[in-house]
């Protein structure tokens, strides 16, 4: 390990700190962990950006969506797959607009 460089947690160390669990879910889809709000998942992705290949902050969102998906993890009660669409047909484009200037800042 480079000295000064820190281990930065994984997108579900992230996901289930932010929801209060201590496992994923053995069984994600019928088993849910806890529930989280939409911007909650824009700051794991802002936060995550030097670790994604996304090149947008839409795309890093739909990958964390993905990550909270398959371990339990609703998003604003709705399952993360049903978010994900409905980031794609525009939903959620206000909110994103909020933090695409955190986005662009962010390392990455």
């Amino acid at each position: 390990m480079v000295k000064g460089s820190q281990v930065k947690p994984s997108t579900t160390e992230l996901l289930l700190k932010a929801v209060g669990a201590k496992k994923p879910s053995g069984d994600p889809i019928h088993q849910k962990i806890g529930d989280l709000p939409f911007e909650k998942i824009v700051e794991i992705a802002i936060e995550k950006k030097p670790d994604l290949l996304a090149k947008s902050l839409k795309a890093a969102v739909k990958t964390i969506l993905g990550s909270a998906r398959s371990i339990g993890v609703t998003v604003d009660g709705k399952d993360a797959k049903v978010v994900s669409r409905e980031v794609d047909d525009g939903v959620y484009d206000a909110i994103l607009a909020k933090y695409e200037e955190k986005w662009e800042a962010a390392e990455g």
